[in-house]
């Protein structure tokens, strides 16, 4: 007999609108797309009408607000800005083909965090957003920009130079205006680029020159436009960074269109947009990897649920295998994990305060029909984004999920000795006692303390304890702290040994964990 079915049939609750105020993306840009019904995009007084299966690109920075109609499910997706070409810095309509729908919730649920790696957005995607959909007769050479970079301040350095590619502000002085030191700054360009800042300058100084080339303008004018002292110099960085010298690329890419006075790299993307728009064809999506969250031991109970394909749960020493449709109940306290498998899709429902499985109820499996699952995505956009109904509550799904497991009943007044340890090593993860110390503090016998801790959460004393740390490593590295102050605060003696253990949890140091270990978006409208 399989799960209790949720939402027998004709009790799905309808949608709500739902709204986001005025906002602005700090740093990435945002990829908003109708799932279902219509929404609006007001931008610079404009307002965008928006239906299934259309999405607006919005750069950074550019302000707008959202409207969902009753019945309308709307995804707002900030995509990492270090995978973009800077080109795109301009609001854009486009359709989104059927068969990119799943990669779009895909990129959604990589933003709140929880799952393992980084993601990319996908060429095929960026190509779809700014139309450039070759027919495959066009065989003509082309020079893609450099990505940006990530942190606040080379990013700021990077949209400068990308507005005005002649400046030639040496690095110092940025430095000096930013107040961050010459050598953080050289470090982050090659570590969240690939090059140096030398060579990002050139590499975005000859992306521009392309634009302009294309246009019809003339090389030593173009050379000067975006910062080169000579034409010789132009034409031997051109080659350089291109494979050809600036005649032969303006031959073989040459628009037939006449150049305009204000032609810039984002009008020329602007041209390949209408051109791509005509062609009617679209890049395929990149399949869904396989995926999965790292081992950890929440402070909150949680609801997931399989909208596509299938996982394993792993929670305490049991494992549940989970199809479409599905949704479970993960209480706290207990160590669990999640395996996705490839082209599957696990997305979170919503969650409760709580830090003890003692007094919660135990896991449970339901399963929702599949005409609940647009009120279900309008439920994961409402919890985990500020895109939500004036009146909202975020735990209503979470509450009929666990209304259907019979919670245990407090034993009485008196704290449970296990509910006493969870909270204490929670409010400080550095406490060394053993289980041992626990049964003299608490006065009760360690067999039986023992004995109920393993029935509590799944493991034993010791490796609950590492799992509770790892778990607090992790959101302390994502702070950005580093792996020196992340070991005293869980109570390593030295930051070697916690560094060895962390490796030995996760494959990788706390470094590589900071810069690939997971995706969080740093914009605000995302509330995880």
């Amino acid at each position: 007999m399989g799960p209790r079915l949720a939402f027998p049939a004709g009790e799905v609750p309808e949608i709500p609108a739902a709204r986001l105020a005025s906002t602005a993306n700090e740093r990435e840009p945002l990829l908003f797309w109708v799932h279902t019904g219509r929404a609006e995009l007001q931008i610079s007084g404009r307002t965008r009408s928006v239906t299934a299966g259309a999405a607006i690109w919005v750069p950074a920075g550019v302000a707008y607000s959202i409207r969902v109609d009753p019945g309308a499910v709307a995804f707002p997706i900030p995509l990492p800005a270090a995978d973009l070409p800077p080109a795109l810095n301009r609001v854009i309509d486009f359709e989104i083909p059927a068969d990119w729908q799943d990669w779009l919730v895909h990129q959604f649920a990589h933003n709140l965090g929880f799952l393992r790696g980084e993601t990319a957005a996908g060429a095929g995607l960026i190509e779809l957003v700014a139309g450039v959909h070759s027919d495959g007769n066009d065989n003509s050479p082309s020079y893609s920009p450099p990505r940006l970079p990530r942190s606040t301040e080379t990013l700021e350095i990077a949209r400068t130079l990308l507005r005005t590619p002649s400046d030639d502000t040496e690095l110092s002085r940025f430095a000096q205006q930013l107040k961050i030191g010459v050598r953080t700054l050289q470090r982050r360009f090659t570590e969240e680029t690939g090059l140096s800042f030398v060579r990002w300058r050139t590499s975005a100084r000859i992306a521009a020159a392309t634009s302009y080339l294309a246009a019809g303008r003339e090389i030593g004018w173009t050379g000067s436009q975006v910062g080169f002292a000579t034409p010789a110099g132009f034409t031997r960085a051109f080659r350089e960074h291109t494979g050809m010298t600036p005649t032969d690329y303006a031959r073989a890419n040459r628009r037939p269109t006449p150049p305009r006075e204000d032609e810039t790299l984002a009008q020329g993307v602007a041209l390949l947009s209408e051109e791509g728009a005509r062609s009617g064809s679209a890049p395929a999506p990149p399949t869904i990897p396989a995926s999965g969250t790292w081992a950890r031991v929440n402070d909150f109970h949680v609801v997931v649920w399989i909208y596509r394909g299938s996982a394993r749960v792993t929670f305490g020493d049991r494992t549940w295998n989970l199809r479409r449709g599905d949704a479970m109940w993960l209480p706290a306290g207990v160590r669990n994990s999640v395996e996705i498998a490839e082209g599957s899709l696990l997305l979170p429902l919503g969650s409760q305060p709580g830090a003890s499985p003692v007094t919660a109820p135990p896991p449970r499996v339901l399963h929702f029909a599949r005409e609940a699952q647009a009120y279900l995505l309008h439920t994961v956009v409402a919890n985990y984004t500020h895109l939500r109904p004036e009146i909202h509550d975020p735990a209503r799904i979470a509450r009929l999920i666990r209304s259907a497991a019979a919670a245990p009943l407090p034993s009485g007044d008196q704290a449970d000795p296990v509910e006493t340890i969870l909270a204490a090593l929670r409010k400080n993860p550095a406490d060394s006692r053993t289980l041992p110390d626990w049964s003299a503090r608490l006065g009760v016998d360690e067999d039986m303390l023992l004995k109920d801790f393993v029935a509590a959460t799944g493991q034993s004393f010791p490796r609950w304890r590492g799992q509770l740390r790892m778990t607090l490593a992790r959101a302390y590295l994502e702070e950005g702290l580093a792996a020196g102050e992340t070991a005293r605060r869980l109570g390593y003696a030295h930051a070697s040994g916690f560094t060895k253990v962390f490796i030995a949890a996760h494959g990788m140091s706390p470094r590589d964990y900071q810069r690939r270990g997971w995706r969080g978006t740093v914009e605000g409208l995302i509330d995880s």
